[in-house]
């Protein structure tokens, strides 16, 4: 069995193995093929992340630029709502997602 993952930004690219080349979203670890195509994903996330989970609701649904969004550890977190994002603040060990990169 073979499993490829394509570079969000650059769907013609696979996505690189180097931690380097690695962010991660809501706890979900996005691959990049190269440096550039990370920084633009970095610049503007909810344009190339699909869809995500809410970690607080487990709710999927698709980001926009008005997202709620939090820093936390390892990369940002986007919510559904302003109550889900305060949620997760009260408690944010609770609701953090661990995925190993």
């Amino acid at each position: 069995m073979q499993r490829a993952l394509w570079d969000p930004v650059d769907p013609r690219e696979l996505g690189s193995l180097n931690v380097a080349l690695q962010y991660k979203v809501n706890g979900e670890v996005y691959r990049f093929s190269s440096v550039e195509t990370m920084r633009r994903f970095v610049l503007h996330v909810p344009l190339w992340c699909g869809v995500l989970r809410d970690p607080v609701t487990g709710r999927r649904f698709v980001p926009g630029a008005r997202s709620p969004q939090v820093e936390w550890k390892a990369g940002p977190y986007y919510f559904e709502s302003d109550s889900t994002r305060a949620q997760f603040e009260a408690a944010p060990e609770r609701y953090e997602v661990k995925r190993l990169m």
